[in-house]
Formats: C-alpha cells, structure tokens, sequence
C-alpha cells in the first residue's frame, strides 16, 4: 500500500494547487509530522492544506483535532506567516521538495525519507523547522543557509542526448536503470516499459538504439499524460492513488477524481482515520492482548489440573480394582526389601527380569529413597509406596486428585473473572470507536454560484447581491447586472455595489431592503452610525466610463441621471437558517426579509462587542436551534466591524 508521494505526484499536485495562489493565510496548525495552513480564497471560500513531512501534500476535508496547547513550531509559523498571502508554489527539479512563497518567506515541505518542513527568510536563511538535524554537507538550523539536497536528473527535463548518456551504459536491468538514473520510482519505469513493450528484465546496455528512443519516447508521452486522478483497489482495499491513468493498472478497480487533491484526501485521508482508530483504542487493544494472553494460561491449566485430577483419581481405583494383587505384592516386596536390603533387592529384580519373571518384568523403577517401587498393570504405571498399607498407598492418589480438582475449581473461576474483565475491556473499546474521532470530514456542500457575495432573500422572494471587496464589486456589477435588474448604493465611502436580481419586477418593500442592505453592508457599520442614506437607479444608469479628465479603479462604478433616494435608513440586520432551493443556508439582511422566511432569526445591529465574539453568541444560539455551523461561515456573511444582539426571536 502507498505511503507516500512519488516525485510525478508531486508534479500534478503541484500545478493543481497553483490554483491557491491569492489566498489569504487565516491560522496554521502542527500535529506531529504534519502541518495545516487553514486558507481563504476570495470568491472560494476556506481551504486546508495539509503537509505531512515526507509524506504529503494536498487540500484536505479530513481535519484532525488540535492540539489544546501549540507547539512552539505553530507559534513560529503563525508569527511569521498568519495574514500573509499564498504567492506561489514549484517543485524543486522534480524532487520531492515544494516550494510555497508567502510574502518574503518561504516554506519548503521535504517530502522523501522522514522529510521535513522548513521556513527560510527571502536571503534563504533558516528561520525554524519542524526538526533539526545535520548532515554531511548540509545542515537544517536556525541562521544557517537551507542547502538543497544534491540535485537529481529529471525525466521531464531531459534531452535525448543526456538520456543516451545515462541509460546506455548501465550494466542492470532496464527498470533499474530508468527508477534509479531517472528519479522516477519503479511503478513509472514498469509503465514506460510495458508501454513500450520492451522486456524489463533486459539489461540497459544491451538494448539497440532504436529501443531507447522508443523508451525516452513513451518516458515523455507518460510525463506529460493529461490528469486522470483516480485510486487503485484490489479485492476491495486502497493500493495505490495515481494522477494519470495507468496502463500497469489496466485490470484493477479504480474510483476516478475531478481533481488530484480529491483522490489523494479520500486516500490518505481514510489511512489518517483508521490510523486515529488504532491510536485512539492503541492502549485498550494492548490490554486485550495482554487478558486474552492470560485466557489462554488459564485454559492450559486447567486442562493440566483436569487431567492430573483425572490421572490420579484413575490411579486410586487401579489399586482397589487390583486389590489382592496389589496387596501381596506390597508385602512381599516388603519382606524381600527387610531381608535383602535395597541394592539386593534391586539385584534380584534385575535378574528376575532377565530371567523373564511375570512380577520382575512388572517393576519399572525403584526409589530406595522414598522407599518406592513402580510398577506397570493394565498399561499404567503406578508408584507404590512399600513403608505404607494399601489403602495409605490409594489415599495417596486420591489427595492428589482431590488438590488437583480444589486447583480446577480455583482456575474456572479465575477464568470466568478474566473473562468478565475481557468483556468491560471489549465493551471499552467499543464504546470508544462509537466516540467522535479525532479526525473529522468536513463535508463541503456545493455552494450556489450567489454565496461568493453578499446576498439576501428579500421578504417579497427576490435574491439581492452585494459586492464584498474590489473584485467581487466588479463582477457584480459586469457579470451579473441584467437589464431587468436594480442598482442600489449607500451614500457611504466604501459601501458595495448591490443589484436586486429581476428588481424591475420588485415591489417597494424589496427595493427599501436592498438600500438598507447596502448602508447595513458599508463601512457605516463599523464606523458605529445608526442610520445613512442611500438610493436606487436603473442598470443603464450605471457605467465604467468616468467623467473627463478622471480615472475610475478597480469596482468603482458612476451613476448617471436620476437617483431614487431612501433618507436616514436605520442600519440593522438579522441573522438566520433559511430554507431556499431545498437547502438550508445562513442569511444575513433585512429583518423583515428573515421575517418573511424563517420562525427564528437574530436580530443585530452596531455595537461594542468584537465580530469574533458575536459570532461565537450567534453561534451558540443556532447550536440550541439544532443547526451545526462554522464560525467561518457566519463571520462570512456579517456586515465589517463590531456589533451587538439586539433580540433573538424564537
């Protein structure tokens, strides 16, 4: 199974994730190997990336809970990094080593052997890395110049001539060859070869010139494959997540991804779960290991006291079902021992044995010590002690089963114990697994094409968009203006652009909500006025073109002709779940148009309390509604600036 990136991942994911570019820096986190860079792109809304040292890097959905208290590498990278803008990103000669550029930093994520992670200054100076180490001929410190591994031949990057010079002289397999001199990892070398249907197992110098060029022919057709993201499964598990399709995997199962970053989440992403599964019950498992280990002490012992008890029991009742025998034999051997003495007596048996005696040939072993003879009858071998009566000599084995089965009955119910503790620690586990993971999907919903802006619903079922920067006022307004529409503005320094869709159908009620939307949405908010003044005006009314002599920047539109103006609208917004196209959204605009759509909305307006910690208020509230939202998606959709609850209407 794949555990890391190869070095053509790396260049797919790479050109993917130049799509980040412009993105703004919100808030960095670091677990263990990996690092996330919490993003947010204008017009997108929030992005994860995740590094993970020698490892990965990718967007990601699966979000692993945060360390309660940072590390000191978090801290650093928030210092330097947080509010910084995401200004590109490259692979270092097709190595496993990315480059991300954020201001005048750089963030490099080593991606081979344990990797590192590692900030550098714009004089390539080390400022922190995730760990620091030193080898031969460079060295990853704090002040010292971050030094590039020694380069590597690219198979992109290579003529045919550097090929040539390469290949033809190696004396190893052709699939060697190309994974080694090519930094390409044998998968990429086996489908080069089975493209070009030459034998793997040939040696590189043994092949004609015409192959060669066949080889560096389809090395370049499969480098420059157009993305096919898709993952591997055989029998039903994860192999393997590839950027292009692949001949080699012609055969196997194969789930396809609109992008890169999408197969490599769910791919690592569902590694990333199971392995906070086994983390998380890591300790519990080890002591079902360790109870399960004692069960089967347990059941061998008692098997060994069952079948001493057994042995011993049987042994009593061989000496009663051969009691006459058995009991002349004790006398006599008794007799025998008192006149001889034991080193005669064992002579004598030896050559009664010899002889071929019934009663020698009987005697197994005799123990002049214990004063014992064994003998064998009926296929069993039995210790008879000849200082001791028959029935002392029965008791004997009868002590011993009796002992045997007080131990049984000790070790059942040792077992039935143990085997109650196996249960509360399966039930633990259990319970454990049924607990909200440390590792949580975010499921993205698709979000409509309006919710880039700011929207409402008006109270009559018109949608409303405003502008909420630069470059969303301008697409506003040229991409999005129709004829049949409405232009609204506050008289407001600052205040968006915002169009009433189909407005030339609206009622006054729809129109007065847009304009108290627009004073509600503009820099009158945070600037704490209660009230401002703004109008409406036709779309042909709205143009680029300024009056002579002036220029008009980015999202800066004039107005021409007749202004229809609403004074002194009072700035105040509410806040709610509506239901709209079969889906349930967050809104924020007139109070009325809430009103029109849900029972419960917020009602806000300019205050002292700080954005972040009205939207935590807000947040809570919805939670007691039932509705489970992001801070990041109400702080969306509020107006700039400091506020206050003025009523939550239930």
């Amino acid at each position: 199974m794949k555990e890391e990136m190869s070095s053509v991942d790396i260049k797919y994911i790479v050109e993917e994730l130049k799509s980040l570019k412009g993105a703004r820096i919100d808030k960095i986190y670091h677990d263990g190997s990996e690092i996330r860079i919490k993003l947010h792109k204008a017009g997108e809304g929030r992005k994860d990336l995740i590094i993970e040292a020698g490892k990965r890097i990718h967007l990601t959905s699966y979000i692993r809970e945060a360390p309660k208290m940072p590390s000191s590498f978090t801290m650093l990278l928030r210092k330097h990094l947080s509010g910084g803008f995401f200004d590109n990103i490259e692979q270092h000669d097709f190595d496993r080593i990315v480059k991300i550029r954020i201001g005048n930093y750089t963030l490099i994520a080593e991606l081979f052997r344990k990797g590192n992670i590692i900030l550098v200054d714009e004089n390539n100076i080390i400022i922190g890395a995730l760990r620091y180490e030193e080898f031969k001929d460079r060295a990853i410190k704090p002040k010292h110049e971050y030094k590039l591994p020694p380069a590597r031949e690219s198979p992109i990057e290579v003529s045919w001539e550097r090929f040539l010079e390469l290949i033809k002289s190696e004396n190893v397999e052709i699939v060697r060859a190309l994974a080694r001199k090519l930094n390409m990892g044998g998968l990429y070398a086996e489908e080069i070869l089975l493209r070009a249907e030459i034998d793997k197992k040939k040696k590189a110098n043994e092949l004609s010139e015409d192959d060669l060029r066949l080889i560096f022919e389809k090395m370049k057709e499969v480098f420059n494959a157009p993305k096919k993201p898709n993952i591997i499964y055989k029998d039903g598990t994860m192999i393997d997540v590839v950027p292009i399709e692949l001949k080699w995997y012609e055969n196997y199962e194969k789930k396809y991804f609109e992008t890169f970053s999408e197969a490599l989440d769910e791919y690592f992403g569902k590694i990333t779960v199971e392995k906070a599964k086994i983390e998380r019950t890591k300790r519990l498992e080890e002591k079902k290991r360790q109870i399960l280990a004692t069960l089967r002490r347990q059941e061998e012992q008692m098997k060994g006291f069952e079948a001493e008890m057994k042995k011993n029991q049987e042994l009593g009742d061989l000496i009663y079902a051969n009691f006459t025998f058995i009991d002349n034999l004790l006398r006599e051997f008794s007799k025998a021992v008192e006149k001889l003495g034991w080193e005669e007596f064992k002579k004598r048996i030896e050559e009664g044995k010899k002889a071929g005696n019934k009663i020698a040939l009987m005697v197994k072993s005799i123990d002049p010590k214990e004063k014992a003879v064994t003998i064998e009858i009926e296929g069993r071998k039995i210790k008879l002690y000849l200082n001791k009566s028959i029935g002392e000599n029965a008791e004997i084995y009868y002590e011993k089963a009796k002992k045997a089965k007080h131990k049984l009955e000790g070790a059942k119910r040792a077992y039935e114990d143990t085997k109650k503790k196996l249960q509360e620690i399966e039930k633990l586990i259990e319970e454990e697994m049924k607990k909200e993971l440390k590792v949580k999907k975010l499921e993205k919903r698709k979000k409509k094409w309006f919710e880039k802006f700011r929207w409402f619903i008006s109270s009559e079922g018109f949608l409303v968009i405003g502008g909420k920067d630069a470059t969303t006022n301008e697409m506003v307004v040229k991409r999005h203006m129709g004829d049949n529409d409405l232009y609204c503005h506050a008289d407001v320094h600052g205040a968006p652009h915002v169009v009433i869709k189909d407005g030339q159908k609206a009622g006054e009620k729809t129109i007065f909500e847009a304009c108290q939307f627009a004073v509600s949405m503009s820099k009158a908010w945070s600037e704490g006025v209660y009230s401002a003044d703004a109008y409406w005006a036709y779309p042909n009314q709205v143009t680029k073109k300024a009056p002579s002599g002036e220029y008009l920047g980015k999202g800066a539109f004039m107005v021409y002709g007749k202004r229809n103006w609403y004074h002194g609208i009072p700035l105040k917004l509410a806040v709610g779940i509506i239901n709209y196209e079969g889906e349930d959204l967050v809104m924020c605009g007139p109070v009325d148009a809430l009103k029109a759509h849900t029972k419960r909305y917020i009602v806000i307006r300019p205050g002292d309390l700080k954005k972040s910690e009205l939207v935590k208020k807000i947040k809570k509230i919805f939670e007691r509604w039932g509705y489970k939202v992001a801070e990041e998606d109400i702080m969306a959709i509020l107006p700039p600036g400091e506020g206050e609850i003025v009523e939550v209407v239930e």
